[in-house]
């Protein structure tokens, strides 16, 4: 009987570690060195993470980007002066997590002043 547990619960371990649940790609270490260094370089590599993660969503098990993402790389865009497309990607955010959009409708508007 204990091996059947144990095999039960190695297979299960294993079947829910296969396919994570979003795709990160290089989040954790381009951010951590975005902020570490606000160099231009490290603001290429953290907009190409963004747009990284967002192409590999289809490979998470949810198939959508993190709850966060669409807002962080929108404001991203915006202080890097492209405003058209990060308003594009703040608007994207809330048509994917629409209980954003108290908060995301604020960094629109004061993002359009």
């Amino acid at each position: 009987m204990k091996k059947i547990l144990i095999l039960f619960f190695m297979a299960a371990l294993i079947s829910s570690c296969s396919k994570s649940m979003y795709s990160w790609c290089d989040y954790e270490k381009t951010s951590y060195n975005y902020y570490k260094k606000q160099t231009p370089q490290a603001t290429n590599a953290l907009i190409e993470t963004y747009r990284n993660m967002i192409e590999n969503a289809s490979k998470s098990k949810r198939k959508v980007v993190p709850p966060g993402m669409y807002a962080e790389y929108g404001y991203l865009l915006i202080q890097n002066g492209q405003k058209k497309l990060g308003l594009f990607e703040l608007k994207k955010e809330i048509e994917t997590y629409p209980e954003s959009a108290t908060y995301i409708n604020r960094i629109i508007k004061l993002s359009e002043q």
